[in-house]
């Protein structure tokens, strides 16, 4: 018989719709109950038809929960979601009538700051009020965690050596390897950012540190903002690439790791995918993109160590 676990685990992700058809109601759930205008449904429509109809978070997600079970056989491993279905609510309730009395909840964000872990701290603690017999722990930020930062380093390395290879098959392997070298992260209104900047940065040091690639020259860069410039953190990866390939002739390559994300979604697969894509093609850059971190099996260990330690923060309930 498979071992059993008394204490589950809630995955809790942003959400994203899984169907054309869910794209309207998760916009208007997203916007706090702000009427949007007809012009931003219709783009926001266009935006998800761009890439299939639907956000890759929730099939990422699923995969997620699913790896952990497979780590752990007896490990009851849940996932919800903020704005999409299962919404986290409904989530909670199933897994008290699972007969579960402790879960340890992973906030599908590696960041400790207000202005990203708010909304589902928030969340989580109103969910909680409905479910009393439910003891709910916070696992802790996680962007300097071992774990995290190795499965980075990873995923760099593996770029960075797919780019070397690629180099080497150019018409000018001997000249050197410079890759512009691109961390992103997802921009913040800067009156609302706190910590958010100093945790990316220190985020980004173990990271390089941990890979041990002599030389390289790495930036900073955020994606997916959706206010003006002047108030909104920068620069923005196409700007960043821009400027790193200007008068520079020849065959380069640009290497981008979405560190700031722990699923693909909508936005790693828009904003890298297709628009960093498309300036890259118009510089002529090779891009090299590397996959968001939630997908390595360092990340499922981290959080089956975050079950086993009593250091998980307390959190609702």
């Amino acid at each position: 018989m498979a071992e059993t676990h008394s204490e589950a685990v809630l995955v809790l992700a942003y959400g994203g719709p899984e169907s054309i058809d869910q794209v309207d109601p998760f916009l208007e759930r997203i916007s706090a109950g702000r009427r949007l205008s007809a012009e931003s449904l219709r783009k926001g429509r266009a935006r998800y038809a761009s890439i299939g109809g639907k956000s890759p978070l929730m099939e990422e997600i699923r995969r997620f929960a699913a790896g952990l079970r497979a780590a752990r056989p007896g490990l009851a491993a849940y996932y919800g979601c903020l704005y999409s279905p299962p919404f986290v609510e409904d989530v909670l309730r199933r897994i008290a009538g699972d007969g579960h009395r402790s879960v340890l909840v992973l906030i599908a964000s590696p960041f400790g700051c207000g202005a990203v872990r708010g909304r589902y701290t928030e969340r989580i603690e109103s969910a909680a009020a409905s479910v009393p017999e439910l003891r709910l722990r916070l696992a802790p930020p996680f962007f300097c965690h071992p774990d995290w930062v190795r499965a980075q380093a990873d995923l760099l390395l593996l770029q960075l050596a797919r780019a070397r290879l690629a180099q080497l098959r150019w018409d000018r392997p001997d000249e050197d390897f410079d890759p512009v070298v691109l961390f992103t992260a997802h921009s913040l209104p800067i009156a609302a950012a706190g910590s958010y900047v100093e945790e990316l940065t220190k985020s980004l040091r173990a990271i390089l540190e941990k890979a041990q690639f002599g030389g390289l020259c790495s930036h900073l860069a955020y994606q997916s903002r959706s206010g003006p410039a002047s108030s909104w953190l920068g620069p923005e990866i196409r700007e960043v690439l821009a400027r790193r390939c200007a008068g520079r002739p020849g065959r380069k390559c640009c290497v981008a790791v979405p560190f700031g994300f722990f699923f693909e979604n909508m936005e790693t697969v828009c904003d890298l995918d297709a628009e960093l894509k498309t300036e890259a093609d118009r510089l002529g850059v090779e891009l090299f993109r590397a996959p968001a971190a939630g997908r390595s099996p360092r990340v499922t260990e981290m959080v089956l160590s975050f079950l086993d330690s009593p250091d998980a923060n307390g959190g609702a309930g």
